[in-house]
């Protein structure tokens, strides 16, 4: 499925609520039911009880709680339990370390073991990606639905899979007519384009009826991209000082730090490391330093309405650059030991070298960036909730649970946290008409839980049972999931 350009609005749940019991009355048994269930409404509706009808995949029915329950192959009590979308991961990478195993071993089920049925991956070798995708859509790997761009789309650099470099306007029009040709959904954007190469990746998307997402190339700026209509904008926290320009544009001296980044590139090949680094530390500083809610309340507004939306990753900025010397609390122990030692060595590396005040930037830089993320999003800009797993502390599932906290701490209410890994997830893809709410027709992908996410965001890590279409798994298959990766030797 290619995301479409154009955004799609959804049926009122309300609508399907009032739903007969004849609808779910069809020959033979259901392949789900869940009684008197709280359905929560990521219309941003209220709350109701209802139990819902799961037949081929899709939601037959939300019937009033006195209505007599159909057949089912599974019958779960919902009494007391809440119901929510499947979730979206809208930022992963399921093809960046050297075990090709990784992702369908780990990753895939990690996902699911967290309610997420679906990820944005946002860039990887293209053969590997593909066959993941593939992999799932037919039934081979048991995992979440995946998009996928294939390799980023990127200026001069080393040779690599994970990118295709371009230098001139035609090679940027031939890489995006191979991948489109290739079968990607969409086309990734990064940091080291120019602006006639980004102009022409662009354009040929634009006549193939393909989204272009990813960074804003340090030769434009966050108006310039928005203005040529693409479809998000990755990260808002400069931990890499390529990758913050949404924190940049909220600068009240945006333009002469823009120039000094523009400086930093061009230098890069002549100056020492040590240099760059001071440079780069000094301009995170003044970042922060500069942040002016105003100009963040401006780019806000601009975004409004406009087709781009922004994911913020705020999790993998505050992990891939540590706040403090505290141990994360993540589940290493579902990791193979390989990956756990990998993560382990490059916190401990970086912690030798962290001083008291690199410690304190990285806090006040985290801080900015949430900040900076709620000034946009008050004044109207559209949010989706990514992550950038798999890097730094940031493990697949569990790190969108942690996103959606840092997101209701930093100023959204516990719904527009929800919404942003449910309903604006399939609102940008173009697929409203077909998920993202619970709503009779629709297919039914949700996630079912012990406690209401509403009134505690954290609540989402009380997942009862995760549904994929005709699909059920309980709290047993999930347990059995998880002890299988802890278990697992590799």
């Amino acid at each position: 499925m290619r995301p479409r350009l154009l955004v799609q609005i959804a049926i009122p749940v309300a609508a399907a609520l009032c739903a007969s019991p004849l609808a779910s009355q069809t020959k033979g048994p259901a392949d789900a039911v869940i009684s008197r269930v709280n359905v929560i409404d990521t219309d941003g509706g209220r709350t109701m009880a209802r139990t819902v009808v799961v037949r081929d995949g899709a939601i037959a029915a939300l019937l009033t709680t006195g209505a007599p329950l159909p057949d089912a192959r599974v019958t779960i009590d919902g009494r007391g339990k809440f119901l929510i979308p499947g979730l979206w991961d809208m930022h992963v990478h399921l093809a960046t370390v050297s075990d090709a195993a990784f992702a369908e071993r780990t990753m895939l089920p990690l996902f699911l073991a967290h309610g997420v049925i679906g990820v944005r991956d946002m860039g990887g070798p293209l053969d590997r990606v593909l066959a993941l995708r593939e992999g799932v859509a037919g039934g081979k790997l048991q995992g979440p639905r995946i998009i996928t761009p294939g390799p980023f789309i990127d200026g001069p650099g080393e040779a690599d899979p994970m990118f295709r470099r371009v230098t001139t306007v035609e090679e940027a029009r031939g890489a995006v007519r191979d991948l489109a040709q290739a079968g990607v959904d969409f086309v990734k954007v990064q940091a080291n384009l120019t602006r006639e190469t980004y102009d022409a990746v662009t354009a040929e998307a634009r006549a193939r009826k393909l989204a272009v997402a990813g960074h804003v190339p340090i030769a434009l700026q966050p108006a310039d991209v928005i203005a040529a209509g693409q479809r998000s904008i990755e990260h808002i926290s400069p931990a890499l000082v390529g990758d913050g320009a949404l924190l940049f544009a909220c600068s009240r001296r945006a333009n002469e730090l823009h120039d000094e980044l523009l400086a930093i590139e061009r230098d890069r090949a002549t100056a020492s490391r040590e240099q760059i680094a001071a440079r780069e530390a000094n301009l995170r500083a003044e970042l922060v330093r500069t942040f002016d809610p105003s100009k963040a309340a401006a780019l806000g507004a601009n975004l409004s309405g406009r087709q781009t939306w922004i994911v913020p990753t705020l999790i993998w900025s505050k992990s891939l650059r540590p706040v403090d010397r505290a141990d994360p609390n993540v589940p290493l122990d579902l990791l193979p030991p390989q990956m756990r030692k990998r993560l382990q060595d490059g916190r401990a590396r970086y912690l030798t070298s962290a001083s008291p005040e690199a410690l304190q930037a990285a806090a006040d830089t985290a801080a900015i960036a949430a900040r900076a993320m709620a000034a946009l999003h008050t004044a109207g800009a559209r949010v989706l909730a990514g992550t950038d797993t798999y890097d730094g502390f940031v493990i697949p599932g569990f790190s969108l649970h942690q996103e959606l906290v840092l997101f209701v701490g930093a100023g959204l209410t516990t719904m527009e946290a929800l919404q942003a890994a449910t309903r604006n997830a399939a609102e940008f893809r173009g697929a409203l008409e077909h998920e993202g709410t619970i709503t009779r027709g629709k297919r039914a992908d949700m996630v079912l839980l012990d406690a209401n996410p509403l009134l505690d965001i954290r609540n989402l890590s009380r997942i009862n049972a995760v549904f994929m279409g005709g699909r059920v798994l309980t709290r047993s298959d999930l347990d059995t999931l998880l002890s299988s990766l802890r278990a697992a030797d590799r």
